[in-house]
Parts: C-alpha cells; structure tokens; sequence
C-alpha cells in the first residue's frame, strides 16, 4: 500500500439542496479531452475527487463509427491516492492501447480527512468505515458525471481495487451489481456479512500466498451455497463468490493450471450466475503483479501481468 498522502483532495462541508450527489463545479478541471485530469463530484456533504484517464483514439464499430467509451474505475489500497495506483497498476498504457476510460478515485481519511485516505467497505476500512462515509454513492456519482461529459458504454463498466481498495470492489460487487458489469479484486477482500448482489457479477481476483497486510485466507462471510471441490484452499472470499455464482461440480465447468513456475489459474466458465477466474501467486506478497513498482515488479510477483489479465477478462463480460 502507498505511504503517500492523499493528493489533491480537498473534504468541505458543503450544502446540497437538490440531490443526494451530482456533478459540481467547484475545483473540476473541464477538461475531458485526451490525457489525465483531475475531476470531482459532490456525494452528500463532501466534495469527492478523482483522476480520469481519456485515450487519444475511440474503439471503432464494423460501420467504422466511434463506439462509446467502456469504463474502468480502479481504487487505491489504506493511505493511497488516485496518482499511486494510477501508476502502480500502469492501466493508463493499456487503456491507451485497447482504448478504454479508467477513472482513479481518492478515498477520504473520514469526515473530516484527519487520517490515512481509505474505503468504508462493509466492516472495512478505517476513519471512513468509522465516520460510515458514502463511498458506494461515490462511486454511483462517479459514473454519472464521467456519462454527462463523455459518451460511455453503461453496459461495460468495470470496478477494479488493491487492497482495501480490492475490499471496496467487492463491497461494489455487493451492492452496485445492477451498475457494474464485473470487478477486480488485488490482494483484497470481502467484508460485507450483507451481501446479496441483486444481479450476477463476474469476479477477476489474484492473491499471493504470503501477503502480510491481506492474508491469503482471510476470513469473510460463509458462502451461501456450495464451494465447488476446486475452491480447496482458496481464499475464503474466492470461495463466497464462487458460491454465490453457481459455481458447483455439477453446474460449472471448472479449471485449476500452472500459467508460470509460481502462478496458478483456477477459473470457472459455466456457472449458473457469473464467471469467476482467480489466480494464486505461490510466495506472492502485498502488490500489484507486473506493476512498475516493488513487491509488483520483482518475482515471482511479475510473472503475471495483473492489469493485462483483468482488462481481458472485463473486456468479456457485458452487463
């Protein structure tokens, strides 16, 4: 998790007459053209901040027409900011290449941003869990502003976290599924003894083996069906939300593959819900594999290229 300080986001109390969040001017850049500004929007009595990255080339339809723009939101671990995980997870290069949106939020050190930036995540993450800050309502706002400013595909948004960030992906997997079409979860996990998506939501989630600050098995709530036989093993929130897909021996077809000398494959393709495709790092730590920066960047963390993997499996999966 990043150690810098949140960058750039100013928390004030504000009155809101007309609505619960919406868009503001206050402190917004205006500027949607191509290349990375920063934005915000105002949930309740906060004004929220975040970064948006915007590609120089729109994907193209077989008439040649500019398609809208797919999504990709992605959330920073405790004490990060949106230009750490910007960096860290080197999505603004790919977004680049395949043509696709990502957004950066920051996370508020509570109501009134005395401590380390976070995401209040069902029974996760600090002063904003504590001071039960509306990070879902963000997120929803998020999207509608980036919807008002530039053409978006509604049905291919995407909501990706490291750490507690990977917490508050799941936390939107819970209780955002009608809005997202999957999620990505790096080295987090789920807290949230409530959840019950109202619709399917395909999960993408990677873990090392000896992460300190996430571990491997961390606890979450019971699965509420079956864990497929597959599911052995892996971490308690994999096997919630293989269950809570459908996943079983009878229903899906499962598979468990060595891609590298320490990184392990186990996807399910068939379940009665939603796809789930989790890989384990044998010795990972707490970073974001193939990222530019340390544990991410030394082995056997970079013998997957965590964003690359992610935006394929997003990129399949159609709200």
């Amino acid at each position: 998790m990043s150690a810098r300080s949140v960058a750039g986001i100013a928390i004030v109390s504000v009155l809101v007459a007309c609505s619960t969040y919406g868009p503001t001017g206050a402190g917004e850049s205006s500027d949607w053209s191509d290349g990375t500004a920063a934005h915000v929007t105002v949930v309740g009595a906060l004004t929220r901040t975040f970064l948006v990255h915007v590609p120089s080339r729109r994907r193209l339809s077989s008439s040649g027409l500019p398609r809208p723009w797919p999504l990709v939101i992605v959330l920073h671990g405790s004490g990060g900011d949106a230009s750490a995980v910007e960096r860290q997870s080197g999505m603004d290069s790919l977004a680049d290449a395949q043509r696709f949106l990502v957004a950066y939020p920051n996370g508020t050190g509570g109501a009134f941003n005395l401590y380390p930036s976070d995401w209040n995540a069902g029974t996760c993450c600090g002063a904003a869990n504590r001071d039960n800050i509306d990070d879902l309502g963000f997120i929803a706002a998020l999207i509608k502003t980036v919807a008002v400013h530039v053409p978006l595909d509604s049905r291919r948004v995407y909501v990706a976290g490291f750490s507690a960030g990977g917490y508050m992906a799941y936390e939107v997997g819970c209780q955002l599924a009608t809005t997202v079409a999957a999620i990505g979860v790096v080295e987090g996990s789920l807290a949230d003894d409530s959840c019950n998506p109202a619709a399917p939501v395909p999960l993408f989630a990677v873990h090392g083996t000896d992460d300190p600050e996430v571990p491997f098995g961390q606890d979450a709530p019971s699965p509420p069906g079956p864990v497929p036989v597959l599911a052995d093993g892996l971490p308690p929130s994999v096997q919630f939300w293989a269950a809570l897909n459908g996943c079983t021996a009878t229903t899906a077809k499962g598979a468990a593959k060595s891609t590298s000398a320490n990184v392990v494959q186990t996807s399910w393709t068939s379940c009665l819900a939603a796809d789930v495709d989790f890989y384990s790092i044998q010795d990972g730590t707490h970073g974001w594999p193939g990222g530019p920066d340390d544990p991410g960047a030394l082995p056997p963390m970079n013998e997957m290229k965590a964003s690359v993997l992610m935006w394929q499996f997003f990129i399949a999966h159609v709200r």
